[in-house]
């Protein structure tokens, strides 16, 4: 088995990257204003092959008031709903839920709140 593996910025005009021809899009902690995330969102969608995995995580909008740390400005910060909503029309959305993650800082252990989506590309 051979593993090729690309990174792009999914912030630059569509050529970036070429639509259906990777196994999975892997969006990690990627906080963009909502019109651009949003954008992103649908350049990772169409990259991914039909039958390959949209996975992505990143600091949900929950973690400004429940959680711990990450960006404090909620104009980068998103919900799961809001991602599959953006996938929804290319993929089938296999779970979208915040996720809890455990935070080790010198107050002790904290929680940070990430949204969590992974879905097929149909």
């Amino acid at each position: 088995m051979t593993i090729r593996t690309v990174r792009a910025d999914l912030t630059e005009p569509a050529g970036a990257v070429e639509p259906a021809a990777y196994d999975l899009a892997l969006v990690v902690y990627l906080q963009l204003p909502w019109p651009l995330m949003a954008e992103a969102l649908r350049l990772a969608a169409t990259a991914v092959r039909p039958g390959g995995t949209l996975l992505l995580v990143g600091h949900d909008s929950d973690n400004l008031e429940h959680g711990y740390g990450g960006p404090q400005s909620p104009d980068v910060l998103y919900t799961a709903d809001r991602v599959a909503d953006v996938w929804r029309p290319h993929a089938r959305i296999l779970r979208a839920e915040p996720v809890g993650r455990p935070v080790e800082t010198d107050e002790g252990p904290r929680t940070a709140i990430d949204a969590l989506v992974r879905a097929e590309r149909v």
